[in-house]
């Protein structure tokens, strides 16, 4: 699939913040430790754009852009699963497929469903969930985990979408994520940065920035779906999902379709 010709690139970026540095932007002609310089400008001017400064109202923003969708295959009885490497935040529920005609599985506190573990031992269908993080010793970055309660009793598919964390831009993966609209975004994050240290100032660049930002992010708030809230109330402090006709931990939907219970 072929990138937009108006898309900036990796290689783009260094150039602007070369020629803004005074280094020109022939990067054959920079040298070891320039090169450093410029690509440590470039990665943090990256970082800037996607976890966002406060802004007019960007306090904690989140782009629609960082929440890739996936699916997670559980097994019987297994309860705990490891979450993809750049898993950073939940968002949403879990969800079975269309065909298990199930509710989501309702998100709480870990103590909860350690609580729920300790007090029984069943097998079902999955109705509880919650994510700790694992031990870690800082040879790698922290890894998180899924546990579920019920323990499942059969293979099951789950979809969820999450936050996700990004890796660095370099030759091998030159574009930045969001798309063309979002170039010149990066652009003038990467020359404020550049702006900054070299003038230890705030300029025109960081002006740019911070206005180009605010236009994203009312682009990417119009490309978003809207959270309106739960739909029913929880009876139990969070335990138990809004779902018709359930009890704790029934395991189907007391509705028939053509005779046959759903």
């Amino acid at each position: 699939m072929a990138e937009s010709t108006l898309t900036l690139a990796w290689i783009d970026f260094k150039k602007e913040v070369g020629f803004l540095l005074g280094y020109g932007s022939d990067p054959d002609e920079w040298g070891a430790t320039r090169t450093a310089t410029i690509e440590g400008i470039v990665q943090t001017g990256y970082r800037r754009v996607l976890y966002p400064q406060a802004v007019q109202g960007t306090v904690g923003y989140e782009w629609s852009f960082l929440r890739p969708s996936t699916t997670l295959a559980i097994i019987a009885d297994d309860g705990d699963y490891d979450l993809p490497d750049d898993f950073g935040r939940l968002v949403g529920d879990f969800h079975y497929a269309s065909d298990k005609h199930q509710a989501h599985i309702l998100r709480v506190p870990l103590a909860t469903i350690l609580e729920m573990r300790s007090a029984s031992d069943q097998n079902a269908y999955p109705r509880y969930c919650a994510i700790r993080f694992k031990v870690s010793t800082g040879a790698s970055g922290q890894r998180q985990e899924v546990l579920f309660y019920p323990e499942p009793d059969t293979a099951y598919t789950l979809h969820y979408s999450y936050d996700a964390y990004q890796g660095a831009m370099s030759d091998t993966y030159p574009y930045p994520l969001g798309g063309m609209q979002m170039s010149e975004l990066y652009k003038e994050s990467c020359l404020a940065v550049a702006e900054s240290r070299n003038a230890d100032e705030i300029g025109l660049h960081a002006q740019q920035y911070e206005r180009l930002l605010i236009d994203a992010v009312a682009r990417d708030r119009k490309r978003g779906a809207q959270n309106f809230g739960r739909m029913g109330q929880p009876s139990d402090g969070g335990r138990e999902a809004f779902r018709r006709g359930s009890e704790l931990y029934d395991g189907a939907y007391s509705i028939t379709y053509k005779g046959a219970y759903l």
